[in-house]
């Protein structure tokens, strides 16, 4: 059983390094759709139309497609100050339930960003108000964000459950180290 667990967890993994992938090359396709913009209306030549719509819709993609690839990695931003003054059992109860909050506002908006995505998806009549000439329906601007919030649901909801916390208890560099002892022995002589 623990096997097909660790399976089920490298395929996931991998999902996630995909999307990830998938985000890394669609920031360069966007740096070259914009100089392929800004070079065909510099010259006052046709360019494509939808090339400004991918550039667009590209940033919710970027954000959802590797949002939890950062989450799974620790790659997001998060501040460790409080969590690196206490100790290390107080540190892992605040950690879990950082992870918890998180897990359910994430899985919250993904619950409700699918509802929205689905009216959408129904309804044949709805086109982006801004891209109504090129036809392009509403929910290719919303699919990005249900799928991106489950997973970084699935993700934080992980640091509640495994040996590993989200907090390792390091916040900021060397020179704020002292600020940080110091923090850490206001905190816990309170404790």
């Amino acid at each position: 059983m623990l096997q097909i667990l660790k399976k089920i967890d490298e395929a996931w993994a991998g999902l996630l390094w995909l999307g990830m992938a998938i985000a890394s090359v669609y920031i360069g396709l966007i740096m070259v759709s914009i100089i392929y913009i800004t070079t065909f209306r510099f010259f006052g030549a046709p360019y494509n139309v939808y090339t400004t719509s991918f550039i667009e819709y590209g940033f919710v993609y970027l954000m959802f497609l590797g949002s939890p690839w950062m989450v799974r990695n620790r790659a997001h931003v998060f501040i460790e100050m409080l969590t690196a003054a206490v100790s290390p059992r107080i540190r892992d109860i605040l950690s879990r339930f950082i992870a918890l909050a998180a897990a359910a506002v994430c899985l919250l908006w993904a619950w409700y960003t699918w509802v929205i995505f689905l009216e959408q998806f129904d309804d044949t009549m709805r086109f982006d108000e801004l891209r109504a000439q090129l036809d392009i329906r509403l929910w290719v601007s919303t699919i990005a964000f249900p799928i991106g919030f489950a997973a970084m649901g699935i993700e934080f909801a992980r640091f509640i459950f495994t040996a590993e916390t989200m907090h390792v208890g390091l916040a900021g560099v060397a020179n704020e180290r002292v600020e940080l002892e110091e923090t850490k022995r206001d905190l816990l002589g309170d404790f």
